[in-house]
C-alpha cells in the first residue's frame, strides 16, 4: 500500500481520538484503505471503524462490519479476529434491539473460545473479556439479567490486572446499570460509575466514555429522586455527545431531560426537549430505545399538565406505529395512552372506559413494568376521585386493594419512590377514618425504607409529614369527637396533594427544616432501666417534675407505641425519638424538626457499636445492673460532643 493511504487511515484513527467520529469513519468506510495493509494493520484499523459504529449506535452497519470480520477469521482460521466479528455482530444485534438473535451467537464464542490452543495468554484473556462485557450488555437490555454477574464478576473483581480499556470501562457501567435497577444498591452503582469515569479520563477514544459516564449518573440521581442533579448531568452529557455527533445518545438524553423538565414542573422546557427528541428518533435507525417510547412520554406529560389539544395531536402518530408494528410492548403504551386520553374526559362514561383499561393493563403479562406501575397509580387516582363523590366503603375497599397491588409490584420492580409514596397515601387514607397509630406507622416504615436505600429527599419529606401528623394530633381528635365531614378530613390530610405528586410524579420538594436543639440523651435497657442520660441543657430549662413526666412517658413509649413499631412522640413541646440496639434503647430527646435528629442518633448508634471501648463498658454495664457516668467512658463524650454539640456529624442536606 502506498504511504499516503497509511497516513490516511493514521489520520482516521487521530480524528476518532479527538471526537470527530463521523470524519474518522468517513475515512475508514473507503475500501481502498486497506488494501495492501498486513492482517495486523487490517484488524486494527477493522476494529476501530467497528468501535466508531458502535459509538454511533449504527447497529446494522455494525453487524455487517461484524459478519465480514468474523468470516474472514474463519476463513484464515485466526480464531481472535472471529471473536472481534462475533464481539461487534452481538453488540450490533443488541442495539438493533434484536436480542434473541444476539443470544443465539453466545453457544458459538462459547465454541470459538475453547478452539483456541495457541497465542498470548493476555491477549485471549483481553478477547475474553470484551466478549464477557458483551454478553452482560446483551443480558442487562434483553432481560436476561443473570448474565450480568456471571459475565462480569471474574472482570471487575481483578480490573486492576487488566490495562486500562474501554471494556473495563463499560463493564463497571453495566454493572452500575445492574446494580441500580435490579439489585437496588445505590451507594456501590455510584462508586462502579465514579470508578468507569476515572478510567474513561485516561483511555484513547474517551470522548463516548466520559459522556456516557455522565448519562449513568443522571439516571443514578433520577433513580434517588434527586431531579436537580440528574439533570445538571444529563446536560454535561448531552454537551458532550453533540460534540461526537452521537444522535441516539442525544436523542435519549432529551427524552430524559424532557422527563425531567416535567417533573420539575417546567412543562414547556420538557415539550420543548420532548418534541426534539421525536424528530431526531424520525431520522434515525430504531433499536432498544425506539420512538413510541419517547411519544408516549409526551402524551403523558401533557394529559398531566391539561394541555389535551397536545396530547391529542401526538395519539395518531402512536396509533400509527401501533397499526403499523403491533408488538405486545407497542400495544401496551398505546392502549396507556389512550386510557390516560379518555381518564380527562368530562364525560362519565369515557373515564368509565379508562377505568377498565387501567385494569386490563395491570392484569397484562408485560415487561412494560414502569408503564403497569403508572397505570396502578392513575387508576387509584379514578378510585380516589370516586371514593370522594360517593363516599362508598366498597370504593375505599377497592382502593386500598389496588394500593396494596401497587407496593407489590412498586417492591418487585425496586422502585422505591413509588413504593415510599404509596405508604404515605394509605397514611393518609388511614386518617380518613382516624386511624392514627395506623397511619404513623406507614410513616415510618416509608422512612425507614427512603433511609435505607439513600433517598434522602424522600426521607426528609416523610419526616417533615410524621411531624405535622404529630403536631396535629388534638386538631384530629376535635375532628373524630365533632363527627366531620369527609371534606374537612381530606384537606387536613391532604389527599389531594399527594395524588396529585404520585400521578405527576412530581420532584419531591425538600421541606425547610432546621436542626434541632438537644435536650437529653438517654441509654436505657430493654427492661425500662435507666443506664445513662446526659442533659444539654441547664437544670432551671428542663424542670425535674418535667424531666420525670419524662422518664414516664418514655416507660408508656417502649411498652406501647415502640412495641408496635412507632420511633417518636410529642411530649409539650418536645419530641421523643428511640432507637432500638440490643440490649438497649437509644433515646433522645429535642426540640423542633425530627429529620436531622434522627441522622444523628443513627450516627450516634452507629458510632457507640464500632468503638469497641464504648461498647464493651456499656455491655458490662448492663451485666452488672450499674450505671454510667460520663466521666467512666472519654470516648463516649467526646462521640456525644461530636455528634450533638460540635456537630461535626455529615449530614444529608440539598
Amino acid at each position: 500500500m502506498s504511504h499516503s493511504e497509511l497516513n490516511q487511515l493514521s489520520q482516521a484513527e487521530e480524528l476518532f481520538n479527538q471526537g470527530n467520529l463521523e470524519e474518522a469513519l468517513e475515512i475508514l468506510n473507503d475500501e481502498s484503505h486497506f488494501e495492501g495493509l498486513s492482517l495486523q494493520q487490517k484488524s486494527y484499523f477493522q476494529f476501530l471503524k467497528g468501535l466508531i459504529l458502535f459509538y454511533l449506535n449504527k447497529g446494522e452497519d455494525l453487524i455487517s462490519l461484524g459478519e465480514t470480520i468474523y468470516k474472514e477469521g474463519q476463513k484464515c482460521n485466526d480464531k481472535l479476529q472471529s471473536l472481534d466479528g462475533l464481539f461487534f455482530i452481538i453488540t450490533g444485534l443488541a442495539i438493533a434491539g434484536k436480542f434473541e438473535e444476539a443470544f443465539n451467537f453466545f453457544k458459538e464464542i462459547e465454541s470459538v473460545i475453547k478452539s483456541i490452543s495457541n497465542g498470548s495468554k493476555e491477549i485471549i484473556t483481553q478477547r475474553k473479556a470484551r466478549l464477557s462485557v458483551a454478553i452482560a450488555f446483551v443480558g442487562l437490555h434483553g432481560g436476561k439479567v443473570d448474565l450480568v454477574e456471571k459475565s462480569l464478576e471474574w472482570i471487575l473483581d481483578s480490573q486492576e490486572k487488566f490495562d486500562k480499556s474501554f471494556e473495563i470501562v463499560w463493564a463497571n457501567l453495566i454493572m452500575a446499570s445492574y446494580l441500580l435497577r435490579v439489585k437496588s444498591k445505590f451507594d456501590l452503582c455510584r462508586e462502579h460509575i465514579k470508578k468507569a469515569l476515572s478510567l474513561a479520563k485516561e483511555i484513547k477514544f474517551n470522548h463516548f466514555w466520559i459522556a456516557m459516564c455522565q448519562l449513568y449518573f443522571g439516571g443514578y440521581y433520577t433513580f434517588i429522586g434527586e431531579m436537580d442533579k440528574s439533570l445538571k448531568y444529563n446536560i454535561k452529557a448531552l454537551e458532550l455527545f453533540k460534540k461526537i455527533k452521537s444522535s441516539f445518545n442525544i436523542a435519549i438524553l432529551l427524552n430524559n431531560m424532557g422527563n425531567l423538565y416535567g417533573e420539575m414542573g417546567e412543562y414547556e422546557l420538557a415539550l420543548e426537549h420532548l418534541e426534539e427528541s421525536i424528530n431526531l428518533l424520525e431520522q434515525i435507525p430504531q433499536g432498544f430505545f425506539s420512538i413510541e417510547g419517547t411519544i408516549e412520554s409526551l402524551i403523558t406529560l401533557a394529559v398531566e399538565h391539561g394541555d389535551n389539544e397536545c396530547a391529542q395531536k401526538y395519539f395518531p402518530r402512536l396509533e400509527e406505529i401501533y397499526n403499523q408494528k403491533r408488538n405486545d410492548r407497542i400495544e401496551f403504551g398505546y392502549k396507556f395512552a389512550k386510557a390516560l386520553i379518555l381518564k380527562t374526559s368530562s364525560r362519565i362514561r369515557d373515564k368509565a372506559k379508562a377505568e377498565e383499561l387501567f385494569k386490563e393493563l395491570i392484569e397484562t403479562k408485560t415487561i412494560s413494568f414502569d408503564v403497569i406501575i403508572k397505570a396502578h397509580i392513575h387508576l387509584c387516582d379514578i378510585l380516589l376521585m370516586e371514593y370522594r363523590i360517593d363516599n362508598d366503603s366498597e370504593i375505599f375497599t377497592e382502593l386500598n386493594y389496588y394500593i396494596a397491588k401497587l407496593l407489590t409490584i412498586a417492591e418487585k420492580q425496586h422502585s422505591y419512590l413509588v413504593f415510599c409514596e404509596a405508604f404515605i397515601l394509605k397514611a393518609k387514607l388511614a386518617l380518613l377514618n382516624f386511624e392514627i397509630k395506623t397511619a404513623r406507622l406507614f410513616l415510618t416504615q416509608a422512612q425507614k425504607i427512603a433511609e435505607s436505600y439513600g433517598i434522602k429527599r424522600l426521607a426528609m419529606k416523610i419526616s417533615f409529614e410524621h411531624d405535622q401528623l404529630l403536631k396535629q394530633l388534638n386538631l384530629w381528635e376535635k375532628l373524630k369527637e365533632s363527627k366531620s365531614s369527609l371534606s374537612e378530613r381530606w384537606k387536613l390530610a391532604g389527599l389531594n396533594e399527594q395524588m396529585e405528586n404520585m400521578v405527576r410524579k412530581r420532584m419531591i420538594g425538600v421541606p425547610e427544616a432546621s436542626e434541632e436543639n438537644p435536650v437529653t440523651i438517654l441509654i436505657i435497657t430493654e427492661g425500662g432501666t435507666q443506664l445513662f442520660s446526659h442533659s444539654f441543657i441547664e437544670e432551671k430549662e428542663f424542670e425535674s417534675y418535667l424531666f420525670s413526666g419524662f422518664l414516664t412517658t418514655i416507660d408508656y413509649f417502649m411498652k406501647e407505641t415502640f412495641s408496635e413499631g412507632l420511633d417518636r412522640f410529642i411530649f409539650g413541646n418536645y419530641t421523643l425519638l428511640m432507637k432500638s440496639v440490643a440490649p438497649f434503647f437509644i433515646c433522645y430527646i429535642f426540640k423542633g424538626d425530627s429529620y436531622y435528629a434522627h441522622q444523628k442518633i443513627n450516627y450516634f448508634i452507629d458510632h457507640i457499636q464500632k468503638e469497641d471501648d464504648i461498647w464493651q463498658n456499656l455491655l458490662k454495664s448492663f451485666q452488672i445492673n450499674q450505671s454510667i457516668h460520663l466521666k467512666d467512658i472519654p470516648l463516649l463524650e467526646s462521640l456525644i460532643t461530636e455528634t450533638f454539640i460540635t456537630k461535626n456529624v455529615a449530614l444529608n442536606e440539598f
